[in-house]
């Protein structure tokens, strides 16, 4: 594999809608080399023709079918081994890749290398809450971040894998967080170049999530209004 390519690997359960969308703005808006791995946490067989279907065209590189559901904190852990770039970059399948910034990959990549103190790096979403400690001008260090395009040391990912709990499919990257910051890395969010989700909590359509509106941005501008 080439040093200039960068393993993206999708996290999928049950939802075919978003999961066709995702992959399809990360055909049309990453403009560096990549290789596309998608784990499936157990969807029903539509989901899963699809995915070989992709994998059949050589859209995707590798895929991980599971029969049952076993959690996101499993999947990722799966994930570390299944690609070998540094970083990798993890997502799960209701987000989109910044369409307006079709460099975005690059970015995420030279940051890293600009910061190797930095174990976890995402792209920020508007109005997201990730507690900021100090600016860089690039990144911004955080005590928080979300899991959507976020890109991850190697030596990392392998180092501190989840512990597998198969009753329980969240995914407190909290957690994480912690341990990165008891580990001594530092996490970060990419300034200036948002991902959008696509799922319940869209923060395009200012929709109502757990009771609230989410904060709706303008198309144009892709700035909070």
């Amino acid at each position: 594999m080439s040093n200039n390519t960068t393993d993206i690997i999708v996290t999928t359960c049950g939802r075919l809608n978003y999961l066709e969308r995702t992959i399809d703005r990360i055909i049309d808006a990453t403009l560096s080399p990549y290789r596309l791995h998608i784990i499936d946490d157990g969807s029903d067989k539509m989901q899963k023709d699809y995915i070989y279907t992709l994998l059949d065209c050589g859209v995707v590189y590798s895929i991980m079918m599971r029969n049952k559901r076993e959690g996101a904190r499993s999947a990722i852990n799966i994930g570390s081994w299944m690609g070998f770039s540094d970083p990798l970059i993890f997502t799960d399948d209701d987000v989109l890749c910044p369409i307006l910034y079709p460099d975005w990959l690059q970015r995420g990549i030279e940051a890293m290398r600009r910061h190797p103190e930095v174990a976890l790096l995402c792209l920020q979403h508007p109005g997201a809450k990730y507690k900021p400690t100090k600016d860089l001008g690039d990144i911004m260090y955080c005590k928080s971040i979300g899991g959507t395009f976020l890109f991850t040391r190697l030596e990392f990912a392998r180092k501190y894998p989840f512990p597998h709990h198969p009753a329980d499919f969240s995914l407190p990257l909290e957690s994480r967080c912690s341990v990165a910051h008891q580990s001594g890395w530092k996490i970060a969010y990419l300034k200036d170049v948002y991902c959008y989700h696509i799922g319940e909590n869209s923060v395009l359509t200012g929709e109502k999530y757990k009771g609230k509106f989410i904060q709706p941005v303008d198309w144009n501008t892709l700035s909070p209004v």
